[in-house]
């Protein structure tokens, strides 16, 4: 952003379009998620690379705190200043225990497993790593790198390395909740969503359902939390590293490879299409196929030219869809007309949507586009998509007729 402000200056607004994909969803790492957290608190999965505890949140006006919220007492959040994730030496402690027993179970402590309730059992991937960390193996991979591999690929360098990858425990750790995530229950309670006058061990579950199987909201911690503001309103990874660098994300729609990203399906498209061209021989060895991928990816091949023409295809499409939402918008605030009566029918919309929803790369439905890339300004909407509609083909599977049966009985 700072090159771009250098060489345009700061009149422009600067903003990056990305096509809906789950790398591009990824939460960021020490994002507010309620479905991460325990109800109760929790010890964190020791991940080298990722941050192992929840940021803190600033708490606002508006859909933070709930109908029980009491700003004269300490033990809950104040307006304007934020909200910790994760017990601090300074904090009371959860506040469904008595003194004692915060006093009692503030740290971790690791007690004995009686010998009758002692088992085997295969060793965990924390365990797996710091035993392997030990060997010329695992110094040389790094830790970082084992934490990748799965149980099993851990299993077998264990078995490999003369390991054992069984272990009978005799003691067991439990945890105190002194620099662990709250949870739940304790982070509903902060913002003032329990009510303590009616409180009992249970009443408030992850997720409470009636015996008829609906849900009681009002019970229900993760729903309670998810549907605050700051949850609600939390940034992908991706956003945020982008408005961190002073640009903004814009992440299209799912489904529509049409007008995904700067038309990024269409040079995807384009360079499927010239990497089937090339005779199999180029691509029978793992140096070859990456050699050839390289190639049909590269400068080369997806020239700045072509990247706007596909580019300026995919905004075409936007225009199409804003059109259609303007019309549908006009017809429904026409008096005396139906959205049935509209210059494009209401149902050939929902069609429309249907027949796209279902492709998800650009190559399958505007192939003839890709190969020929031929310019946006030459978009029509009835020739290049009402045509389509009429031109979809759908076949039924019909079961075959018994004709022995038949033949029987015309003997007969």
């Amino acid at each position: 952003n700072k090159a771009l402000a250098t060489i345009l200056g700061d009149e422009y607004e600067y903003v990056f379009l990305f096509d809906s994909s789950s790398g591009h969803a990824k939460k960021r790492v020490d994002g507010l998620d309620a479905k991460e957290m325990n109800k109760n608190w929790h010890s964190t999965l020791y991940v080298p690379w990722t941050p192992s505890q929840a940021r803190n949140t600033k708490i606002g006006q508006e859909g933070f705190v709930g109908p029980y919220y009491d700003a004269s007492n300490p033990a809950m959040v104040t307006i304007g200043q934020e909200q910790t994730m994760n017990f601090t030496s300074e904090d009371v402690g959860p506040f469904w225990l008595t003194a004692e027993e915060r006093e009692r179970q503030r740290h971790d402590r690791e007690v004995e497993i009686p010998e009758d309730k002692r088992k085997e059992r295969h060793k965990v991937k924390k365990e797996l790593i710091s035993e392997l960390m030990d060997t010329e193996w695992g110094k040389k991979e790094g830790e970082i790198r084992l934490w990748k591999m799965t149980h099993a690929e851990l299993a077998k360098m264990a078995q490999a390395s003369s390991i054992d990858i069984k272990i009978t425990p005799t003691t067991k750790m439990i945890y105190g909740w002194e620099g662990k995530g709250k949870g739940l229950l304790q982070i509903a309670y902060e913002r003032g969503w329990i009510d303590i006058a009616t409180f009992r061990k249970g009443s408030y579950q992850v997720m409470k359902y009636d015996d008829e199987g609906n849900l009681v909201p009002e019970l229900s911690l993760r729903h309670l939390l998810a549907n605050c503001t700051d949850f609600l309103s939390e940034q992908s990874q991706l956003e945020y590293v982008c408005e961190s660098l002073g640009v903004r994300a814009l992440i299209t729609t799912k489904y529509h490879a049409e007008y995904a990203g700067e038309g990024v399906e269409y040079s995807w498209g384009f360079s499927k299409a010239l990497y089937r061209r090339h005779p199999l021989a180029q691509k029978k060895t793992t140096a070859d196929f990456l050699a050839l991928v390289d190639k049909c990816i590269s400068r080369e091949v997806l020239t700045v030219d072509l990247i706007r023409k596909f580019s300026a295809r995919a905004r075409g499409y936007m225009e199409t869809y804003k059109m259609l939402e303007i019309e549908a918008k006009n017809t429904k605030e026409t008096e005396g007309n139906s959205s049935e009566d509209a210059p494009i029918p209401h149902k050939r919309i929902e069609t429309l949507k249907k027949v796209l929803k279902c492709h998800r790369a650009a190559i399958d439905f505007d192939k003839s586009f890709i190969m020929k890339t031929v310019y946006a300004k030459d978009f029509d909407f009835k020739n290049d998509l009402l045509k389509k509609e009429k031109k979809l083909n759908f076949s039924l599977r019909v079961k075959r007729e018994n004709t022995k049966v038949e033949a029987t009985a015309k003997k007969k």
